[in-house]
């Protein structure tokens, strides 16, 4: 008995082991239990998706529904999953700023990877977006760069296809990246092909590191052929792979991927489409520059402050006319904005204008000295026995040794278009000659001299006494453009108007007042204002010009935006109808 008890004992224990044992019945114990419990986990976060998508803008929602069309199967429940955990990813809604650059990064998972190191990188720099998938083959790229393009104006599109293609026909590949280029040009953005990252050597997963090499000189090749600037990721890469990808993968580590954001981050930083504005110093950029105290024409004030800063401008967020002003008279910010917004490149050079009030009565007053003086100043060349102003010191080569500081200093700028192939001259028919009172008295003269692509002239030109305005203009007489305000002395005093008949102006329209005839102006080269200045004439001088002068209406905006856009890019060809010279303006203003 006792036995047969000891024995009953015996087999409780070892069904309590047993029993203590065994796992809890949570776990499925078949591939039918498995596919279930992963079914059921899907649909609980994807309930909690849905419900966190209620609760957004209809903006976000419908960025939300894209991507449910666009991620797939893999990438999707990713998505919901972090976005139900509170977490950001490659693919969060970009609130853009207005003032902002929009960016496009589209690429593979290697791309996915570094791009919230792009968005953290250029905050408040640029708004980043992300293409809404993992962009995979050139041949996905064709049948979904107009979904991933979207409605939106894309400042630059940073862009790669390659791991996805490492089995693509190498004549394939290339067709395929010359037409997505042209496509993403298309949409007017700055196209950046990022170089394909390198992949190991592993054959059981079919990886092969020459076929990056291969792609990636064939796509160097399409990039020659459109124009379309790289950002060498596998260079910058190449040095740091024991470090810096996963063996035996395509892939990066956490700071692999932070490396290659950071690479990014910075090439877009340095060829984002931007406003330049820039300066520098005449007497820094040509050891030959030198001061001529007699004529004003100096460094440095008394108080050591320079005087011979020179400022240039260029907007590369708008399309590019190939045009660059020279604007003869002191820096102006509100002008320079406003050239700049209309795709031209401005630069103010310092030059010889300070010499007008120097020059006794009797010289200024004979009728042809002031016209040498300014040709003198302009060129450096020998045309008044008045002045001595070398070559070094004119306006031309000042002007040029600045563009060809730009050039170098601001290659973004693409200011090296505007000097011929050995960089002795500027491109003159490229260049539009401006100014004000005497600044544009002294670019019309020049223009005289100089053929150019136009010639702006605020208030004036003046030299009442002077004949040079009826020279014979190297210049096309249909390219000076004037404009006035009626109580300006210059104009009161019959110094414009004889001026632009003698320039022979009266042959493309008659004198149109702005106030009251529309833009385009009867495609008149003579504009004229009477807007409101309160009856001072010295405000009414300036106030053709942006800037604190001029004239504002109700709304608090200047009223003349619409003029001053015509003088500087209304068509050249496009001329009004010819009209007899105005009787009552005098041209002989001796009397």
């Amino acid at each position: 008995m006792k036995i047969f008890l000891r024995s009953l004992l015996l087999l409780a224990l070892f069904a309590t082991a047993a029993h203590a044992q065994a796992p809890a019945n949570t776990e499925p114990t078949n591939a039918e239990e498995a596919a279930a419990k992963k079914a059921k986990e899907e649909a609980e976060i994807d309930a909690k998706y849905q419900a966190w998508v209620q609760t957004l803008t209809p903006e976000r929602q419908a960025w939300e529904k894209t991507l449910q069309a666009e991620l797939g199967n893999f990438y999707l429940p990713i998505h919901k999953k972090e976005k139900v955990q509170g977490r950001s990813n490659a693919w969060d809604f970009v609130a853009d700023d207005p003032k902002l650059p929009r960016i496009l990064l589209i690429g593979d998972s290697v791309s996915r990877a570094y791009t919230q190191t792009v968005r953290k990188e250029l905050a408040g720099i640029a708004n980043v977006h992300r293409a809404p998938a993992n962009c995979g083959p050139t041949a996905t790229g064709l049948k979904k760069l107009d979904v991933w393009l979207g409605d939106g104006k894309w400042d630059v599109i940073h862009f790669n296809f390659g791991i996805h293609d490492r089995n693509t026909p190498l004549e394939d590949y290339k067709e395929r990246l010359t037409q997505l280029v042209e496509q993403m040009k298309e949409s007017g953005a700055k196209v950046v092909w990022a170089s394909t990252t390198p992949i190991p050597d592993v054959e059981a997963k079919k990886y092969f590191a020459k076929s990056i090499v291969d792609r990636n000189r064939v796509a160097a090749e399409v990039m020659k052929e459109q124009g379309v600037i790289t950002d060498d990721l596998f260079a910058a890469i190449t040095p740091r792979l024991a470090e810096l990808q996963n063996q035996d993968d395509v892939h990066f580590s956490g700071p692999g991927n932070e490396f290659l954001g950071q690479q990014v981050a910075l090439f877009l930083k340095a060829n984002l489409s931007q406003v330049y504005k820039l300066s520098a110093r005449a007497s820094e950029l040509d050891p030959a520059a030198a001061e001529h105290p007699e004529i004003g024409f100096i460094f440095k004030d008394d108080k050591g402050k320079p005087q011979d800063v020179q400022n240039a401008i260029v907007d590369t967020r708008v399309p590019q006319r190939g045009q660059l002003v020279i604007w003869l008279m002191g820096h102006n910010g509100v002008l320079f904005d406003r050239i700049a917004s209309y795709g031209l490149h401005a630069i103010q050079p310092h030059y010889a204008n300070r010499w007008f009030g120097m020059i006794d009565g009797k010289n200024r007053d004979d009728g042809e000295s002031l016209g040498k003086i300014r040709l003198e100043a302009a060129t450096g060349e020998d045309f008044s026995p008045i002045v001595d102003i070398p070559k070094a010191d004119g306006m031309k080569t000042r002007a040029l040794h600045f563009v060809k500081y730009l050039a170098k200093e601001n290659p973004e700028g693409n200011w090296g278009q505007f000097l011929n192939e050995d960089q002795s001259d500027l491109l003159w028919d490229k260049v539009i000659m401006a100014g004000a009172s005497h600044g544009s008295t002294t670019s019309a003269r020049f223009a005289k001299h100089q053929k150019v692509a136009r010639v702006v002239m605020f208030c004036g030109p003046r030299d009442q006494l002077d004949s040079w305005q009826g020279l014979p203009s190297a210049t096309p007489e249909n390219r000076y453009f004037g404009f006035s305000h009626v109580l300006d002395g210059g104009w009161s005093g019959d110094h414009y108007c004889r001026s632009w008949i003698m320039l022979g102006l009266a042959k493309f329209g008659p004198i149109v007042n702005v106030d009251q005839v529309p833009y385009p102006y009867e495609s008149s080269r003579r504009l004229i204002t009477d807007a409101d200045v309160k009856g001072n004439a010295n405000r009414a001088h300036s106030s053709v010009v942006p800037g604190g002068s001029a004239v504002k209406g109700p709304d608090g905006q200047f009223i003349h935006e619409d003029v001053w856009r015509y003088l500087f890019t209304y068509p050249v060809d496009e001329v009004g109808e010819a009209v007899e010279p105005e009787t009552d303006c005098m041209l002989d203003l001796r009397k």
